[in-house]
């Protein structure tokens, strides 16, 4: 009696550890698919700025480092003046409208992870941009997946958050 007991706990372990698995594997993406669900929710024109805007709510879901540098460069913004970051980074734009997206791993290993969020943006019933592409540089801090960084391009032109607050003078 005991050995089958055994036998099937051994048994249920081994079919559960896939799964546990395949959850932790799935981590980077499933912090990058909660922006974008919350993002697209209702019409889809709330945007991001709930990861980034308020400087209290960035410890949240920003690597240390990339929110001391957002304070860095918040300190620096004459009063009155725009932030250092004049757009939604997470859609890409100044009028987010996400109405579908997906999520893909690009990279990952232990410690640091590439995650690309791939959106089609809209304005009314005209598509605004067929695709837009957004990455996400995430590192592991307190056993949490944390981001490092977003990065995107505009007509051609490549951006990263890190580097835009890095550059800012002021």
């Amino acid at each position: 009696m005991i050995h089958r007991r055994i036998i099937l706990i051994a048994g249920a372990a081994l079919l559960l550890a896939p799964s546990a698995a395949s959850a932790a594997d799935d981590a980077p993406a499933a912090v990058i698919r909660a922006i974008y669900k919350r993002a697209s929710a209702g019409k889809g024109e709330s945007g991001g700025q709930f990861v980034w805007l308020k400087a209290r709510d960035r410890s949240r879901r920003l690597s240390k480092s990339l929110v001391a540098l957002w304070a860095a460069a918040d300190a620096k913004v004459p009063a009155g003046d725009q932030g250092p970051i004049g757009f939604d980074p997470i859609t890409n734009s100044q009028d987010p409208l996400v109405q579908s997206f997906d999520i893909a791993v690009e990279r990952q290993d232990i410690a640091r992870a590439t995650v690309a969020a791939i959106f089609a943006a809209r304005k009314g019933n005209v598509r605004a941009q067929p695709h837009v592409t957004v990455r996400y540089d995430l590192v592991r801090e307190g056993g949490r997946w944390m981001i490092d960084d977003i990065r995107g391009d505009i007509s051609g032109q490549a951006w990263s958050v890190r580097e835009m607050l890095t550059r800012y003078r002021g």
